[in-house]
């Protein structure tokens, strides 16, 4: 079980024991074997510290690299550590060799991940291959592969039907590499909760509180007043709509595995809040979780009701959404599930009742979603919920998407979610939760401006590092005071730009995988690539003026004019879907000769994702309405290696030719090679 699994308080009771693993080995320090820190491990994989658990597998596996057990431990650490990418390889590398026997669950935790990266299509494949060895109809692994391969077929359909939405991280005034969750607006007050508070221990160990914070119109979160002292988990604020008595939660346990939630509430009296006070038996049962409070009124029975979500009882499994009528002291009735349309057998969690709309929102990662936990909403009829509908891209990512919370008039919703651009604790993983502004206002259906009255966009230049384009410092609304353009001739500059090369290093993004999509915006891979040019000049050059001259202009004239081309091509065509053309842009992919064929056309296909990544997260999310009405389509024609002229070398014991060469490096690459008007 995950940090997410059925007594958590969905990944915000993450606990990061941020040790090196020498400090676990204790008497067996002066050993340094192999079996020590595999022990170290495990010791530290039952106290749910995921990422000293890896830390230890990855250091005795430097000693004894082919010891499958321990590569399976560690893809295991990883996969809990949300470390997708580490994960991967290593399920990758277990399933090529003949020890993928000695483990029954390999396939199934591979397709797992897969599924977080995006790959849909090898992540059917490989739960297919994991049903093949899997035959018990009965079992929950079997009943989730079946569930997860209908969600993997249904995942791309989601993502290109999907609905245009600002949606913008709350910077870090809010957001901390902790998890920040369960946020809730009153009026210009935004209550949320977030894992960053330490507590020492003994040993000297520290672990982290959830605590209460409160942001007036989205300045920096300040500890809410009355609970700021408390030394356990207080947390999933919820609140009436007057303001005046909120429910959360009060949590117990020092690993994600042991802890336990109860709901309680406060009433506030001349502007302070009071002493909470735990609910009945009929929400906390003793030794049950009983979490994500929220208050919903049912206008047909005219009744308001507690949604919450528990692993007691009489569910269908796991956590489940119940409801519990609310009596006017705020304690609550007999509480319901809501039964097998809504809930299933792993889990569903953070439920959020829309009372404008009478639809009751919720998070799970049954239903069939993009991957992780997503979010669907559902209403009901009468006295029956109807099927739950995914409420798509991009609201919903291949990571986790929960605590979907709406304002009162509709107009704005947040969610916290560890999609790619959140802040984590540690690089490559997505260990950790913030904030998303969602914001749902209709746009009016745009007037045709005349054309000396038509504002041009100009974007701000690209930072010198890389920086998550969600979380960059980019204006949601830019201005320009640049003369207006005619339409024809932004068209003719985005044709002269062409072609637009963009270069890539040796089995980028994302090496040793057949993944045919990646997550990695092409903005920071050449930030990382550009940096490479030293040591591109020492490989290749070795010492010698004239080779390292030809790898300097290269990275100068080439890839970096690549990147200020893609710049540039962006912003013009921006301007131009302005003035209301619909544009065809036609991208090819190359890769160098090193690898297998089959495997270069993903590569390329990777390369081309990475693109299309840049263009969707550009001057944060300013493309996406263009994309979504397909005002703006991007055609890919990947080619692999099939194009490269020969000569190219292709040996893995030459990398001085196959990798750090010039030649070898120009065929590393994908072109914006043409731009078409269409009606």
């Amino acid at each position: 079980m995950n940090a997410w699994s059925r007594k958590s308080i969905v990944g915000e009771l993450k606990y990061f024991f941020l040790l090196v693993c020498i400090g676990l080995l204790g008497s067996e320090l002066s050993a340094q074997s192999v079996k020590a820190y595999e022990r170290a491990g495990d010791r530290a994989m039952e106290r749910d510290e995921y990422y000293s658990a890896a830390q230890c597998y990855k250091d005795a596996l430097k000693r004894k690299a082919n010891d499958f057990s321990i590569l399976y431990k560690y893809a295991e650490a990883c996969r809990h550590e949300n470390a997708f990418r580490e994960a991967d390889k290593a399920y990758t590398k277990i399933a090529g060799a003949k020890e993928a026997e000695q483990f029954p669950l390999l396939y199934f935790w591979s397709a797992t991940v897969k599924k977080q990266l995006e790959d849909y299509e090898e992540s059917e494949v490989l739960f297919a291959k994991y049903l093949e060895k899997d035959t018990t109809a009965t079992g929950f692994y079997y009943k989730k592969a079946k569930q997860e391969i209908l969600a993997c077929q249904a995942a791309p359909s989601i993502i290109d039907d999907y609905t245009p939405l600002k949606i913008e991280w709350l910077e870090n005034k809010i957001n901390t590499p902790y998890s920040e969750f369960a946020p809730f607006l009153v009026n210009d007050s935004l209550y949320y909760s977030s894992m960053r508070f330490p507590v020492a221990e003994k040993g000297g160990k520290e672990r982290y509180l959830a605590k209460l914070l409160l942001s007036e119109d989205l300045a920096e979160g300040e500890l809410l007043a009355g609970f700021e002292k408390e030394e356990e988990h207080i947390a999933n604020s919820t609140f009436t709509a007057d303001g005046n008595r909120m429910y959360y939660t009060h949590c117990n346990g020092k690993s994600t595995s042991s802890i336990t939630c109860a709901i309680y509430f406060s009433e506030k009296s001349e502007g302070a809040w009071g002493s909470g006070k735990k609910l009945g038996a009929s929400i906390n049962l003793e030794n049950y979780t009983s979490t994500h409070p929220s208050i919903g009124f049912d206008s047909l029975q005219k009744q308001s009701y507690l949604f919450f979500a528990s692993n007691r009882p009489g569910g269908e499994g796991k956590m489940d959404i119940w409801a519990a009528p609310i009596n006017k002291n705020g304690e609550c009735g007999k509480a319901v599930n809501l039964g097998p349309t809504i809930n299933s057998i792993d889990d569903e969690v953070t439920p959020f009742y829309n009372e404008k709309t009478q639809t009751l929102f919720f998070s799970s990662n049954w239903h069939e979603g993009l991957g992780g936990y997503d979010i669907f909403y559902a209403k009901k009829e009468k006295e029956n919920w109807l099927a739950p509908t995914n409420a798509g891209f991009p609201l919903n990512s291949s990571y986790n998407d929960v605590y979907y919370v709406l304002n009162r008039d509709n107009s704005m919703a947040f969610l916290s979610s560890n999609r790619e651009g959140s802040l984590s604790l540690n690089e490559g993983e997505a260990c950790c939760n913030d904030l998303y502004a969602v914001y749902l206002e209709e746009e009016e259906e745009e007037e045709e401006i005349p054309e000396e009255e038509m504002p041009v966009v100009v974007v701000p230049p690209k930072p010198k590092a890389p920086v998550s384009p969600v979380a960059s410092d980019l204006p949601s609304t830019m201005t320009s005071t640049t003369p207006p353009q005619k339409a024809r001739t932004l068209f003719k500059k985005l044709e002269e730009i062409l072609p637009v090369t963009l270069y890539f290093h040796n089995d980028e993004p994302d090496s040793n995988t057949m993944a045919i999509a990646t997550h990695q915006n092409y903005e920071s891979h050449y930030f990382w690539y550009y940096s490479m040019k030293e040591k591109y000049k020492q490989e290749y050059a070795r010492g010698n003026y004239v080779e390292a001259q030809k790898v300097d202009d290269f990275f100068e004239l080439q890839v970096r004019k690549g990147d200020e081309d893609l710049n540039e091509f962006t912003e013009l065509l921006l301007q131009t879907l302005m003035k209301g053309y619909k544009i065809k842009v036609s991208i090819k992919g190359y890769t160098s000769p090193r690898s297998p064929t089959r495997y270069n056309h993903h590569l390329a296909k990777r390369r081309i994702s990475s693109a299309r990544n840049f263009f969707r997260q550009y001057g944060k999310g300013i493309l996406i309405p263009y994309l979504a009405n397909n005002q703006v389509q991007f055609v890919e024609v990947p080619f692999g290696e099939v194009t490269s002229p020969p000569g190219i070398s292709d040996s893995y014991q030459d990398p001085r030719n196959s990798i750090y060469s010039v030649e070898a490096s120009r065929e590393r690459r994908i072109e914006i090679v043409q731009v078409e008007r269409y009606k």
